[in-house]
């Protein structure tokens, strides 16, 4: 039961991550990082429900705990950079920072839904 929880929280961390949080931390006058954007929202979808459907596994091993563990210290990376984008101002700098930590976030859910494969 503990394995099929912390697999939908991360599943859903992940797809917080690469879909609602860049609309919010990328909001710049250069088109190319909105369509970068636009792009990660779309590839986190299908990332996140290939691995809803074909991740998890029926033991616990330690790379549910450090992909947890990631994507709840790149939730609060990315939170923090979206109160400083709310406090100082938008800029391309923050916004690459971000992009980085999306894509951060995407790779190690790759790696939870191969490990989950070679562990299982």
């Amino acid at each position: 039961m503990l394995v099929f929880v912390l697999h939908i929280l991360i599943s859903f961390m992940v797809l917080g991550i690469s879909l609602l949080l860049p609309v919010q931390t990328v909001k710049y006058k250069i088109s190319k990082l909105n369509n970068i954007t636009g792009i990660y929202g779309i590839l986190g979808i299908v990332i996140v429900g290939i691995g809803i459907f074909i991740g998890g596994g029926e033991s616990l091993h330690e790379y549910i705990y450090i992909t947890f563990i990631i994507q709840l210290i790149i939730l609060g990376l990315l939170l923090l950079v979206n109160f400083l984008n709310k406090k100082v101002g938008y800029s391309k700098l923050k916004s690459i920072c971000s992009l980085c930590l999306i894509t951060i976030s995407l790779l190690f859910y790759i790696y939870y839904i191969i490990a989950s494969f070679i562990y299982y």
